[in-house]
C-alpha cells in the first residue's frame, strides 16, 4: 500500500464509526473475539472480549446471555467508538492477529458506506413498494393503490394448457352468463410474482372460496398440478371444508386423490342433470341464484294456489241438493258366524231329520252333542 492510500485509510478509520461495519465483519469478529483467551496481553488485559470491555468501559448486565458479547459490545459503542480507536484496543490486547484479518473487511465497508452517502445525495425516484408478498394477482395492484382490502375470487380455476378451450368456455359461462369472478394463473397472476406455485397455493387456500379442476389425463400427468390438488385437499381435510370441484369433459382416467369427489361430466348428457347450473350453484356465493328451473316452477304453482284458492266450504251449497253417503265406518258389517255355530246348525239340521215322530208331535227337541 502506498504512503497516500495508507493516509486515506488511516483518515477513514479515524472520522468512521464503527457502526458501519457490515454483518460478515461483525461475525468475523465474533468468531475470533468470543472465545477465552487464558494468557493475559503484556498489559495484563484479557486477549479476548473481556479485554475490549475493560478498554471500551462497557459491562455486561448480569442475567444477559452471554453467547454473543462482541455483539453486545458493538450495540453498545457503535455509535461512539470510531474504526481507528477500535483498532487500537485490538492492539492493546495483542490481537494483532484479528487486526490483519479484518482490515480489509474494514476498509470494504467504509468504501460501499462511502457509496451509500453519496447515492442519498441524488437519490433515485422511488418506485412504488407494491410487490408485496401479499400482492399475487393483477388486481391487487389497484387494491393496495386505493387502500382497499385484496381482491376475492369465487374460485380458481387449475387445468392443463392442453384443455384451454375447455377453461375458456368454462370461463365464458361462468363470468359472462352467471356474473362470477374467477382467477386464472395465466390471466390474473402478476408478473414478477416470486414462487409461483407457493404464490398460488397461498391464494387459492386464503382468498378463492373453490377450486375448479378440469381433469384430464394432461393434468394427470403434470406433476405441478397434482402437487397444488394435494395440497389443497390436504387443507381442505384439515378445515373440514370443502374445497375441489372436479370437471371433465373428455374422457380420461381419474387420477386416485379424485375419485372420492362427486364430478361433473360436461360430455355426457343426463336429462336431469344440468351440469352448468350445478356448477354456477356450487360456486355462487349468493343464496338467491341457487334456484333450479325446476324449483322456480314449483314456487310459481305454489303461489297460484294461494292466490286462487278452491273454496270447498259446504256452507253455500243447499243442504237438500247434498247426497251424503255412508262412509265405510260406518256402514254395519255382516255378522260372521263361527266354524262352531255353523256345525252347530248343520248338525241340529240332520239331527232334526232323525228324531222319531211322536217325539215331533210332542214338540221335544233332541239336542245334539
Amino acid at each position: 500500500m502506498d504512503p497516500a492510500s495508507s493516509s486515506t485509510v488511516s483518515n477513514d478509520f479515524a472520522n468512521t464509526l464503527i457502526s458501519v461495519l457490515r454483518l460478515p465483519t461483525r461475525e468475523r469478529l465474533s468468531c475470533m473475539l468470543n472465545a477465552t483467551k487464558v494468557i493475559p496481553s503484556p498489559e495484563k488485559l484479557p486477549r479476548d472480549w473481556r479485554g475490549l470491555c475493560t478498554l471500551l468501559n462497557y459491562i455486561i448486565p448480569s442475567g444477559c446471555d452471554p453467547t454473543d458479547p462482541i455483539g453486545k459490545i458493538f450495540k453498545f459503542c457503535e455509535a461512539k467508538t470510531t474504526i481507528a480507536h477500535f483498532k487500537r484496543c485490538l492492539e492493546r490486547i495483542d490481537r494483532y492477529d484479528v487486526v490483519e484479518e479484518t482490515e480489509e473487511l474494514f476498509i470494504s465497508d467504509i468504501i460501499y458506506f462511502k457509496e451509500q452517502c453519496a447515492l442519498a445525495k441524488y437519490p433515485t425516484p422511488e418506485v412504488p413498494n407494491d410487490f408485496d408478498i401479499n400482492n399475487i394477482t393483477i388486481d391487487d395492484i389497484n387494491s393496495s393503490k386505493n387502500g382497499l382490502p385484496l381482491t376475492r375470487y369465487d374460485a380458481f380455476l387449475l387445468y392443463d394448457t392442453a384443455d384451454t378451450r375447455s377453461a375458456a368456455a368454462v370461463v365464458d359461462k361462468l363470468e359472462t352468463d352467471f356474473k362470477l369472478k374467477l382467477c386464472l394463473r395465466e390471466r390474473d397472476l402478476r408478473p414478477g410474482v416470486m414462487f409461483e406455485y407457493q404464490s398460488i397455493i397461498k391464494l387459492i387456500s386464503d382468498r378463492c372460496n373453490w377450486l375448479i379442476i378440469i381433469v384430464s389425463n394432461d393434468f394427470s400427468n403434470s406433476p405441478w398440478n397434482r402437487f397444488i390438488v394435494n395440497y389443497i385437499q390436504s387443507s381442505a381435510i384439515e378445515k373440514r371444508k370443502p374445497k375441489i370441484i372436479p370437471c371433465v369433459f373428455n374422457d380420461c382416467v381419474l387420477p386416485e386423490e379424485l375419485k372420492c369427489y362427486v364430478h361433473l361430466y360436461f360430455n355426457k348428457y343426463n336429462p336431469f342433470c344440468d351440469p352448468w347450473q350445478k356448477l354456477m350453484i356450487t360456486v355462487s356465493p349468493s343464496t338467491n341464484l341457487a334456484l333450479t328451473d325446476s324449483v322456480k316452477q314449483n314456487n310459481s304453482y305454489q303461489k297460484l294456489k294461494i292466490e286462487k284458492p278452491v273454496n270447498i266450504n259446504t256452507t253455500n251449497v243447499d243442504k237438500k241438493k247434498v247426497i251424503k253417503f255412508p262412509s265405510e265406518e260406518n256402514k254395519p258389517q255382516p255378522k260372521r258366524k263361527s266354524v262352531f255355530d255353523r256345525l252347530v246348525k248343520n248338525v241340529g239340521n240332520i239331527s232334526v231329520k232323525v228324531v222319531p215322530k211322536k217325539w215331533s208331535e210332542k214338540k221335544v227337541k233332541c239336542t245334539s252333542l
